[in-house]
């Protein structure tokens, strides 16, 4: 419960914040007092029915339960809750530094007015007349007139991705000594499934769907399958069952598998291993530090699968990269495939691709980012503006450095809020070309 308290006292005062910025806006363009008062009443009760929902954030017993509440019942109860929440922190974002920009400058000119102009007697004070609209009561309401604007886009990114997905262009990978056998060989990537709440059987059966329709000769599933409850793993067992590729189906796991399931463990791993065992009872195959051979002699191609390293049960960080583990796994796979073998590598967190690169791994398949978020403001030379943007080195889509190249997926799946603007989710493919072969 630590840490819920501090974010539930910011949740309180956003909260605060947004309902005085609508009650400013309200008092701005609505002069009869009495209109004035059943307006901001209405404002108050939908401002505490839209929070009502949120509880589950901050009471944890109410939030493993949602994955039992019908879909229906969910999009109409509880998503408008979750455009709300989108619409707090977008406010924030967007309004809070000019806010409190203006209080600053407005408590200075009180303070100089205070020094320069004498108090007015009491016979010679001017009867105060409240004005019907002025400019400045119009400019002083505009903070609050964001908010009703914020929440129609929430609303239309919770509601206007629920069943849309994008499936990318075809990229050309170059592979330095791809045989040619393994020539043209086509890869289908899905990431941060985030099976819970919000993706449940049908919506996976969906996405299975769409991949088999791409026929791939190879399916990777770079991490977070589950989203945060080990009992959703039977339905992400059911939903993926129908997934198919001519060269097998391989994942691995990301932060949320281990937050999931922290306490199944071998002699080799703790965390994860009853998701493992879940998924190999339909044949997906799952890379805990471990090398793949696709093909067979000469002709064939290393899979290296990174198992996620911050799984530490003494660690509460779970997000924290740890690059000398990294490191000193990539270091023994890369060893054990061999310098002159083509190597692609599945690995959660997109920051590995670094580390790859002296290793001459020639493809890396990441997830973890949800595209910068799943909030993107817009795109400046091609680097999304999101929520997660100063937070990692790479965000979305491709990458290339020193011959090798990284593919960040947006994911399927939703982290905490059900909603994606201007970041729909993906599924990725390419294509396997040797080297100098010019790259779509």
């Amino acid at each position: 419960m630590g840490f819920r308290l501090p974010l539930l006292a910011i949740f309180v005062l956003l909260n605060l914040i947004a309902y005085l910025a609508l009650r400013r806006t309200v008092a701005a363009w609505v002069p009869a007092a009495g209109r004035r008062r059943k307006i901001l009443g209405g404002v108050a009760v939908a401002v505490f029915l839209l929070n009502l929902p949120l509880l589950v954030f901050f009471i944890r017993p109410l939030g493993g339960g949602l994955d039992q509440i019908p879909t229906s019942l969910l999009r109409v109860g509880f998503y408008p809750a979750m455009a709300w929440l989108a619409t707090l922190l977008a406010f924030l974002i967007l309004a809070g530094p000019p806010m409190l920009a203006w209080g600053g400058i407005k408590a200075l000119v009180v303070l100089y007015r205070r020094k320069k102009k004498p108090a007015l007697s009491p016979l010679s004070a001017a009867p105060s007349v409240a004005p019907m609209v002025s400019r400045r009561n119009f400019l002083a309401g505009g903070a609050g007139m964001l908010i009703p604007g914020l929440y129609g886009a929430a609303l239309y990114g919770v509601y206007g991705n629920l069943d849309e997905i994008e499936i990318s262009d075809e990229v050309s990978i170059p592979v330095a000594n791809l045989p040619a056998s393994l020539e043209g060989l086509t890869v289908v990537q899905l990431s941060d499934i985030h099976v819970g709440p919000y993706i449940r059987e049908k919506e996976l059966q969906h996405a299975v769907s769409l991949v088999n329709g791409l026929h791939p000769d190879l399916v990777a599933i770079t991490g977070d399958l589950i989203d945060r409850d080990l009992a959703s793993l039977p339905v992400a067992v059911r939903g993926l069952a129908g997934i198919r590729s001519t060269l097998g189906v391989f994942t691995v796991l990301g932060n949320h598998d281990i937050y999931s399931d922290p306490y199944s463990f071998t002699s080799n791993h703790r965390g994860g291993v009853k998701i493992v065992q879940g998924l190999e009872s339909i044949g997906i195959r799952t890379l805990r530090n471990e090398v793949e051979w696709l093909g067979s002699g000469q002709d064939r191609l290393a899979l290296l699968g990174l198992d996620w390293l911050t799984s530490n049960s003494s660690s509460g960080n779970f997000y924290r990269y740890r690059e000398a583990e990294t490191r000193q796994q990539l270091r023994q796979m890369a060893a054990q495939a061999g310098e002159e073998t083509p190597k692609l590598l599945l690995a959660h967190h997109p920051d590995t691709f670094s580390d790859a690169i002296p290793y001459k791994i020639d493809l890396t398949l990441s997830g973890h980012t949800h595209g910068g978020g799943q909030v993107v403001l817009g795109y400046v030379n091609g680097v999304p503006i999101g929520v997660a943007t100063f937070r990692f080195k790479y965000l979305s889509g491709l990458y290339q450095e020193n011959g090798c190249s990284l593919y960040v997926n947006r994911g399927l799946g939703y982290l905490g809020i059900p909603i994606r603007i201007n970041c729909p989710p993906e599924i990725s493919r390419f294509r396997l070309v040797r080297a100098g072969a010019r790259v779509s």
